[in-house]
Order: structure tokens, then sequence, then C-alpha cells
């Protein structure tokens, strides 16, 4: 039981931290859109975006491997830190000079004058990010995921959150000018912070020799719940990046019996770092080139950067494509519609860390189980996120009035990013399965072949329609992705999916609750443009849209005590 205790301690730290901090970035979202306006609100969006792209090559998926194996020998422990961050300080370099001549060149294309702009600065400020976050903050804090020291990680980023938050209103409520460039420092000062406190702490970690073997699945959900980046208005297709993170470590974790009884060879077949050895090792005062070590580490993370890399861009190339076809304040309208679709990205986190032990157990023993345990899962599940996408877009409309402008204009676009989590919910459900039996390398072909044809699909509709067309991108990708791994899941697991009796019901339940929540804004909401009249009327629609979806589910019996009976009975080992 220590080890149950152990994961839940860690699990309940890291979200609840990462729950609070996600709670007071949409609040400060939503203070920026209300002061600042869609077009400054899409500048600070856009240079997010941008900066979290290009994060992705300091990061490099080193992580991963550094975490697992210094779990597996913590004596590695400073070796791997000092080696991780000189190499992700050059790869942090070729990052920062590769995004400013992004930045430079996009920024001349629109004509004179953009490269003087607010944007051009507020992107060069973030981009010293670059040089301090991945190699030092990161990396400080994978060497406390390999201590199992996860509390320390979730204290930090709770106080990161809580100074970026209050610093940032303060900033932009004081009406400072260049506001934006204060609200990317603020940003600096927080990782500066983040630096000072774990590296205290990794000191006194290393004098009083605090190491522990931390076990896969406490790895996966770390780095999952970490790694995670904190943007103001991603849409739907955030949730992978998470979906991955965990992916890339909990494939590990999937042992079946058979394997369990060949430990020893099974260790044996594992990658081991080169020895440390005086004639390759170079230092340039605190940081150190050890050219073996950095060859096997960059031989072993690669291919978790092209993975990483693809998602990135997949799910956050419809910004910067947005950004360059139709301007910031499009960008700014975009990201305040679809910010309640990115605030449910914890729950598909959830459904990773609840569905892959458990299925684990199923796959390792009763394979021929899996197909009914999945199609009777990614129908629950589907069952359950219906409310959800109806019911947060009505009360998203007063968040939006609230932030006056012309917000409230740009209200389609969460019914149509809420409908899109529909698909990544089901998806989500689908990933672990293709982990359970060893098919992981499906769901990177599957990304990496949806990214041209995102990106296309992306310039047309945004060319032809602005933020809409963007959200409508977002929801066929959604829909693609689903469609592609329901396609190889099924053929995997060699189960055929009833598709009446799977999507029957919430087809029926969708058919209702979309007409009725047209009926009663009609009816109700119209030309109630005032922030309390709004949220008056959206609770009493989002009442009845909750009565009606109970209604429906009693009367189909689609939740009943039998249903969820059998579907206990499948996952009992």
């Amino acid at each position: 039981m220590e080890r149950v205790g152990r994961l839940s301690k860690n699990t309940a730290a890291l979200v609840s931290a990462r729950v609070v901090t996600s709670g007071l970035t949409f609040i400060l979202a939503i203070i920026i859109n209300r002061n600042l306006g869609p077009k400054m609100a899409g500048i600070y969006t856009y240079a997010f975006t941008l900066y979290t792209i290009f994060q992705v090559i300091p990061d490099f998926g080193l992580g991963n491997i550094s975490i697992r194996d210094v779990s597996q020998e913590t004596s590695r422990l400073q070796r791997y830190f000092r080696n991780i961050v000189s190499l992700r300080l050059l790869l942090g370099l070729l990052a920062f000079g590769l995004l400013m001549l992004t930045n430079f060149v996009t920024l001349a294309l629109q004509g004179s004058g953009a490269v003087a702009g607010d944007k051009f600065w507020v992107v060069f400020t973030i981009a010293f990010c670059l040089l301090i976050e991945q190699p030092f903050s990161n990396s400080l804090c994978e060497n406390f995921i390999a201590l199992e020291r996860l509390g320390i990680v979730a204290f930090v980023y709770l106080i990161m959150g809580i100074i970026k938050v209050a610093m940032s209103i303060y900033v932009v409520l004081a009406g400072f000018e260049n506001v934006l460039v204060y609200l990317v420092l603020i940003y600096i000062i927080t990782i500066l912070y983040s630096i000072f406190h774990l590296y205290l702490a990794y000191r006194r970690a290393i004098r009083r020799g605090e190491h522990a073997a931390a076990d896969a699945s406490d790895m996966a959900m770390a780095e999952a719940v970490t790694h995670v980046p904190v943007l103001s208005g991603e849409m739907a297709m955030e949730a992978l990046l998470a979906d991955y993170s965990h992916t890339g470590m909990a494939e590990e974790a999937v042992i079946t019996p058979d394997e369990d009884e060949d430990d020893e060879e099974r260790a044996g077949s594992l990658p081991v770092p080169p020895p440390s050895q005086p004639g390759f090792i170079t230092r340039f005062g605190p940081f150190v080139m050890d050219s073996r070590l950095w060859r096997y580490l960059l031989g072993s993370a690669w291919p978790l950067a092209v993975v990483a890399a693809g998602v990135t861009i997949y799910a956050g190339m419809d910004i910067p494509i947005l950004s360059w076809i139709k301007g910031d304040e499009q960008v700014g309208l975009y990201s305040a519609a679809g910010m309640f679709a990115k605030a449910l990205i914890f729950l598909t986190l959830a459904i990773n860390m609840a569905v892959l032990p458990a299925i684990s157990k199923v796959g390792g023993k009763y394979p021929r189980r899996l197909g009914e345990v999945w199609e009777r899962l990614i129908h629950y599940g589907w069952l359950l996120i219906i409310p959800i996408t109806v019911i947060i877009p009505v009360l998203a409309r007063p968040i939006l009035v609230l932030q006056k402008f012309q917000f409230i204009d740009a209200w389609h676009v969460t019914w149509l990013t809420m409908a899109a989590i529909s698909f990544t919910f089901m998806s989500a459900i689908s990933f672990p399965f293709f982990i359970v039996i060893d098919k992981q390398k499906t769901i990177t072909a599957v990304v990496l072949f949806g990214l041209p044809i995102k990106a296309v699909l992306g310039i047309l509709t945004i060319y032809l329609w602005g933020y809409t067309g963007a959200a409508i991108s977002v929801l066929v990708s959604e829909a693609a992705v689903f469609g592609l791994l329901y396609w190889r899941l099924s053929r995997e697991l060699d189960h055929r999916i009833n598709p009446i009796r799977f999507t029957a019901v919430p087809l029926l339940m969708l058919g209702t609750l979309y007409p009725a929540a047209f009926v009663l804004h009609n009816a109700l909401a119209v030309g109630k443009d005032t922030f309390m009249s709004s949220l008056q009327y959206a609770f009493i629609i989002a009442a009845a849209l909750t009565i009606l979806y109970l209604v429906i589910a009693f009367l189909t019996k689609v939740l009943s005590r039998k249903g969820l009976q059998e579907l206990n009975d499948l996952l009992t080992v």
C-alpha cells in the first residue's frame, strides 16, 4: 500500500496545483480581454503560442530519458543534470534564433512598421524564456520527478501561478504602456523564482541523499502534469499534448505477466548510458559537455522530440495561421471564445491516468475482452461529455458579455470548439488501448498524417471565414483524428462496433439538447446583453438542459446499473 499511497499523494498534489493555477489563468484571461481588447489579447496569445511551438527544440524529449535513467539509478542525478542543462542551453540558443527569424520575416511581410510594433517586442521578450525555462526550470523539475519529490514541484507551480496572476492583474489594471511586454516579463520573473526555489531544494536533497526509485506510473503522471503548456486560449487539441506526454512515459509501464517473469532478461535489454570517462568531458565554467552522454541522450530522445514537435504544431498551428492571414484582433476573439474548451484538458489527463492501469491488467490476462471494454468506455464517455458540450457554451455567454468589446460576436466559436471536445474525449479514451497492445506508434502516425491535412484545411477555412474557420478546422480535425483511431483500433482489437447501438442514444441526446438550447436562448436570452441578465438566463437555460438530459438518460436506461455492472465485470481480473 505504500506505493499506492505515494502515487495518490503525488497525483493529488500535482493535479490540485494545476487546477488552481489553471483557474487563476482563466480569470487572468478574462481580465486581459476585458481591459486590453481583442487585438492586444490576440498578440498576447500569438506570442505564447509561437513560444510553445519553438520550446519543443530545447525540451527535445530529454526529460523522459533523464527521468527514466535517474529513477533506475539515482547516482546518475548530478551527471545528467549538469549535461542536460548545458545541452538544452545550446538547443535553446538555436530555438531563440529560429523564433526571432520567424518573428522578423512574418512581420516584415506584413508591411513597413510592423517590425517596430508591439508584436515584435512581445515575441522578442518571450524568446528569452527559451534560454531559462527548459534548460533550468524544467530540468530541475525533472530531478524531483525522478526522486519522487513531486510535492515540491506542485508547491512551486502553485506559487508561480499566484505570483503571475497577481502581478499581471496589477499591471493590466494600472494601465501601463507596453503592457504586453510587462506581462511577459512577469512570466520570466516566475520562471526565475522557480529556478531559485527548486535549485535550493535540489542542493538540500543532494546533501541529504534523499534518493528514491520512482515507478513508471508516477513518472507518467508527473511528466504529463508538469509539461502541459499554460496558454491563453488554445483549442481542444491542446489535450493531445497531455495525452502524448503521458503516453511517452507510460508505455514503459505496461508489463504483461510473461514479461514480469523475465525481469532479469528485460532489465538486460534496457538501454544503458555510457560510463563517465574524463577524456570525453569538456567544461565551460559551470557547464559540462560529456560527448558520449550527449550522443546517447540525443539518440534516445529524438523520436520523442519528433512526436512532441508534430503534436505541438498540430495543436497550436491555428493561432499563427489566423494571425498571419486575418490579424491579431481575430486571434483575440478566437482565443476568448475557445478558452472554455481548453479548461477541460484535465479531463483527458484524468482519463489516461485512470484507464491505462485498469485496461493493462485486462490486456495482460484477457486480451479478447479489450474490444468490448473499449466500445463500452467510449460509449459512456460520449454520453457523459454530451451535457458538458451543450451546457458550457450557455454558461460562457455571460462571461463573453462581461469582457465587453465584441467578444460576444465569437460565441458560436465556443459551441464549435466544445463540440470538438466530444471527439477529443473519445480519442483520449482510445489512446491507452494502443499502449496496452504495443501499438503506440500508430498514434504518432495518425497525428503526423493529419498535420499537413489540418494545415491545408486551416489555411483554407481561415482565409474564407476567419476565426470561425479556425474553429471549424478544429472540429473537423478532432473528428478526423478519432475516425482514424477508431478505424485502426477496431482492426487491431478485431472488434466491430455496432453503429446503431453506439450512436443511437447519444445522437438522440444531441438532437434534443441542441434545439432545446436554441429555442430557450431565443425565448429568454436574446437582447439580454448585460452581464447580470445574461447570467440569470444562462443559469435557467443550463438547469433546463440538465433536467432534459437526465430525463432522456432515465427513459433510455443508458446509465443503468446492469450496464455498469457488465463493464465492471469486464474490467475485473
